[in-house]
């Protein structure tokens, strides 16, 4: 049984396909509020870099926010802001303040 974090590349884009939900932070994610609680700029940029992002964006039925991720050029300064913009995240706010802010809308 392969443990996600750990699985290698092709590993985790096959379980994904299978629908195994993307992790961050080492905790399923099965929505984007999810994503925002769990967040982490290197693993959003990983997972937007080997598809990962994408992928999952169409298993959670964000088909819009899949096709726009999809769209932005891979040799491109701005793609951090883009994913910020895409997913709703305010590129002004650090990683910590992007999970507590999630924590307390939840309320």
């Amino acid at each position: 049984q392969f443990i996600f974090a750990k699985a290698t590349f092709y590993d985790r884009i096959e379980m994904l396909k299978e629908g195994v939900f993307m992790r961050m932070n080492g905790e399923e994610l099965s929505s984007i509020m999810d994503l925002k609680h769990c967040f982490s700029i290197d693993e959003l940029l990983y997972s937007y870099e080997s598809g990962e992002l994408e992928i999952w964006l169409k298993q959670i039925g964000e088909t819009k926010k899949a096709i726009q991720v999809h769209r932005i050029a891979k040799m491109n300064a701005y793609i951090l802001l883009q994913l910020y913009e895409i997913l709703e995240i305010d590129s002004d706010m650090s990683e910590e303040e992007i999970r507590k802010q999630d924590i307390f809308s939840l309320k």
